[in-house]
């Protein structure tokens, strides 16, 4: 028989062993040499498996990347939609608060800002929610893409996503449904922007742009909304509450679910001390404070063109500018000096007549900025209210008489000390009379300004030429009817043309810059087209005429002789009592004041002097407005070709010397008093006493109190009066 060979993975029997054993033995290694043989197999298979899987992975990776590249190639990021979202309007004072804003055209609210304008922690906190490795990754982590498609597979569901900022600002530049497809296209754009534009940059679009509830859009907007501040003024607590809100900005609102959005904010607190943005200190004290959330601050959550809840302040000026840009922007209006316009406004319109309305400007005459501007006493008045009279074209009454002196004075036809004449014209039927419906007769250039005589006014627009003024009005600023000369004539001495409380206004800033003009400007950045209008000499003299110094406005009185502050200025009042104007400067500002009804009616109360003028004063001798700076004297103006406005007439025109116009007689005992009386070419005259014959009349009245006119008619038919009054001691 033929001996078997042991086999060599069966090991030797040991001495002393039985037959039973080593069969035993010898079945034990056959199996456990199977077992090793099978678990050879099976790691084979395994590593085989692994291999196949990276090797799928590679495949799939390597062709995710040729579907991104050549999605890259086939659609590019559009850069230019980074830009096209339409900001809303928003117009703001010279210190960045917002007077006006309003919804953009997508009815969206949106106010894009530097990133170096928005608190530091409104960026941390959004990195810490959204994208905590986001200065690592060049638009898509791929640790966060990992640990995201694991978790969902281990769920079989979605339950975590791995969209970075950049990713999410695809999304919202080109919001499409979420699917395979859009995700991609994502992927490829976010790369794309990455090679673009810098980390700041692509921070600066998100926080732009990201939805914060409703129809709110961007930090800048959603600080206003919910905290009524800028978003470089949010605390750490602010910008967690907001930084949480993008995730589900319908669900997390503050101002409607404030339980979420708290929830939401200690998250954003928590992650932020996870990645060692904040100490814990920081985090705890954040937390525990309360953040007070508006939910009526502006801008409003609807979709209304209208003004979000800001204060009525400035808001003549907001529209305005809006007008003027209509994407808005900063304008130069000081609220300071808005502020006190506004209080004395208010204040002094509870001294007219019901239904009276005030309109107000204020420029800065070394820049021609507007710094305050009130159109209507009450903005919110649902008839009136939004009408800006400071637009309104109006008569202006003897506003204008200035700018005709002004005229002579520049062609060194007349000076301050020049004759002229106040005597009863007649020309084509009309006879002009003055406010107080006498007549001086001869009197300086310097008092017929200060007194506002029409005549001579009118004498001197004849003497000049329509044309002429008209020319030198439109000059410094006031816009006249194209067909002023032919619908004023004459008349325009006295106002009959109509102008704007903001030209005219301007026009006497062009008095305080020496005959420099310049357009009022409402918005800093608009230029300076200066020209020279007028000459130096002759708008200083026409200042030293109107100065304070010369005589005292109604309403300060009271004010000891030397301490009044420096200013001049010229009332006028329309025909019919329509208007009431108080305009001038004091070599810093140029202020208008306009009083009367916009429907047009009259009443006597609006005159000048009386309705208008006090304000003026109580602005020129406020703080904001008051300077100590007194101008010197002007040198008197050398005239060349003297103008003759004293006619032959007015030779022979009786002039009554005693009792002076507007003077008031004290009675010595109480019952009565004796006024002399004093007159010249009146020999052969007709005299009347408040409308009666007073054939009495010698050197002297005896007169009990109350008022009286004294009216002269010489037998040429040419007359004069003058009003007086006569009260008890």
């Amino acid at each position: 028989m033929r001996r078997l060979t042991q086999p060599a993975f069966i090991p030797a029997r040991r001495s002393g062993a039985t037959a039973g054993s080593s069969r035993s033995e010898s079945s034990s290694s056959i199996r456990t040499a199977g077992q090793a043989s099978s678990g050879t197999r099976s790691s084979a298979r395994i590593w085989r498996t692994v291999r196949r899987c990276a090797f799928g992975l590679t495949v799939l990776a390597g062709g995710a990347a040729s579907v991104v590249l050549i999605i890259q190639a086939l659609f590019p990021f559009p850069m230019r939609t980074l830009e096209r979202w339409p900001a809303s309007p928003r117009v703001e004072d010279r210190t960045g608060r917002p007077l006006l804003q309003l919804v953009g055209n997508d009815e969206q609210w949106r106010f894009p800002i530097p990133l170096d304008e928005m608190s530091p922690w409104i960026v941390q906190a959004t990195i810490a929610a959204e994208d905590e490795r986001f200065y690592e990754h060049s638009g898509v982590d791929t640790t966060a893409l990992l640990r995201a498609v694991l978790q969902n597979l281990q769920a079989a569901d979605v339950v975590s996503g791995a969209s970075t900022i950049t990713m999410q600002l695809c999304r919202m530049v080109d919001d499409r449904p979420r699917t395979l497809t859009a995700k991609l296209l994502e992927t490829s754009r976010a790369l794309n922007i990455e090679r673009r534009f810098s980390k700041s940059e692509i921070l600066e679009h998100y926080l732009n742009l990201a939805p914060y509830g409703g129809n709110i859009r961007g930090v800048e907007a959603a600080s206003q909304r919910y905290f009524r501040k800028n978003a470089c003024d949010l605390s750490l607590a602010e910008a967690a509450l907001l930084a949480g809100l993008p995730k589900s900005p319908t669900q997390l609102r503050p101002d409607r679910y404030p339980d979420r959005a708290t929830t939401r904010q200690a998250y954003v607190l928590r992650r932020m001390h996870d990645v060692g943005m904040i100490s814990a200190e920081q985090e705890q004290l954040a937390v525990s404070w309360p953040v007070a959330c508006s939910a009526e601050s502006a801008p409003q959550d609807n979709a209304s063109r209208t003004a979000g809840n800001l204060s009525q302040s400035g808001a003549h000026a907001a529209w305005l500018a809006l007008h003027r840009r209509p994407e808005g922007g900063r304008t130069t209006i000081d609220p300071q000096r808005q502020s006190i316009v506004e209080t004395l406004v208010e204040n002094h319109r509870t001294a007219l007549p019901a239904g009276s309305d005030i309109a107000l400007v204020a420029i800065d005459i070394a820049n021609s900025e507007i710094v305050a501007m009130v159109g209507s006493a009450d903005f919110t008045d649902p008839v009136d209210g939004q009408v800006n009279g400071v637009l309104a074209r109006r008569s202006p009454g003897s506003t204008l008489k200035p700018f005709l002196y002004a005229t002579a004075f520049d062609a060194r036809r007349l000076n301050a000390t020049s004759l002229v004449d106040d005597s009863s014209i007649e020309r084509g039927g009309w006879r002009p009379d003055n406010f107080d419906r006498t007549f001086r007769g001869q009197m300086t250039v310097a008092d017929a300004l200060r007194e506002s005589r029409n005549v001579p006014a009118i004498l001197l627009l004849e003497a000049l030429g329509t044309s002429r003024c008209v020319g030198v009005l439109n000059s410094v600023g006031v816009r006249l009817p194209k067909n002023a000369e032919q619908l004023g004539g004459l008349a325009i001495a006295v106002g009959a043309v109509e102008t704007t409380l903001l030209d005219l206004t301007n026009a006497y800033a062009t008095l305080g810059r020496d005959g420099r003009f310049t357009k009022p400007r409402l918005f800093a950045d608009e230029p300076l087209d200066e020209r020279v209008v007028l000459g130096k000499p002759a708008c200083r003299t026409v200042n030293a005429i109107l100065a304070s110094t010369e005589r005292t406005p109604h309403g300060c009185e009271h004010v000891p002789s030397g301490q009044l502050a420096w200013f001049m200025w010229k009332t006028g009042t329309s025909s019919g009592r329509r208007d009431a104007w108080a305009v001038g400067h004091n070599g810093q500002f140029a202020i208008g004041v306009w009083v009367g009804r916009f429907s047009g009616a009259g009443h006597e109360a609006f005159v000048g002097r009386e309705a208008a003028e006090p304000l003026l004063a109580r602005l020129f001798t406020s703080r904001l407005f008051r300077t100590t700076k007194v101008p010197d004297p002007p040198d008197e103006l050398i005239v060349t070709r003297q103008l003759n406005l004293i006619p032959d007439a007015s030779r022979t025109l009786p002039v009554i010397l005693s009792p002076a116009s507007n003077s008031e007689w004290l009675c010595a005992d109480g019952r009565s008093a004796l006024i002399p009386v004093a007159f010249r070419n009146a020999e052969e005259a007709t005299w009347f006493l408040n409308g009666r014959p007073a054939s009495n009349i010698r050197d002297s009245l005896n007169l009990e109190p109350g008022s009286y006119e004294l009216r002269c008619i010489a037998s040429t038919g040419q007359a004069t009066a003058v009003r007086f009054s006569v009260a008890r001691h």
